[in-house]
């Protein structure tokens, strides 16, 4: 393995190679769609990666939430419309959904109210601020759920197969 990294400030790209134990020759190789010096650029920052480089970055690399990071923080639609999602544990996860969907649920029928005549008036909107960010909440629960069972899919700790046929059979 080549010589480990002593810069400081490293790009969360270089962070998420390094992690995986792989040399930028090693994750040149195989990705096959990016150089060594693509990388370089890349975590150097002299370069700014495009959606198919973090694409296959993250598969690479077993990092799915980098995706997400680069939607979040360099992509002009995503900064404004994708929040970041945490990788967690899966206890983490589950207990803050669970919070989040007891946050909603008092608030459902104020929704109703809210909402019931199409328009939202100058006195109902502190209500539905808090409910929306309440909602928010469990959306950002559900995305750090989702992005945890694609980093347990790369790693071969969960059945995807298996876990998109149960799926299907739902819709």
């Amino acid at each position: 393995m080549g010589k480990q990294s002593t810069r400081e400030n490293k790009t969360i790209y270089q962070l998420c190679r390094e992690a995986a134990g792989l040399t930028r020759d090693q994750a040149a190789e195989k990705m096959k769609t990016l150089s060594v010096s693509r990388i370089e650029k890349i975590e150097y920052e002299l370069s700014v990666p495009d959606p198919y480089d973090v694409v296959e970055m993250a598969a690479c690399y077993k990092r799915p939430d980098l995706c997400n990071y680069y939607c979040s923080h360099c992509c002009q639609i995503g900064v404004s419309h994708v929040p970041e999602v945490e990788i967690s544990e899966l206890p983490t996860i589950i207990l803050k959904t669970i919070a989040a969907l007891n946050e909603i649920n008092p608030q459902i029928t104020r929704l109703i109210q809210i909402t019931q005549d199409g328009k939202i008036s100058d006195d109902e909107i502190k209500d539905f601020a808090l409910i929306t960010h309440r909602l928010n909440q469990v959306s950002m629960a559900v995305d750090a759920l989702n992005l945890w069972v694609e980093k347990t899919a790369a790693d071969n700790d969960l059945n995807i197969e298996l876990l998109n046929e149960e799926t299907k059979k739902l819709l």
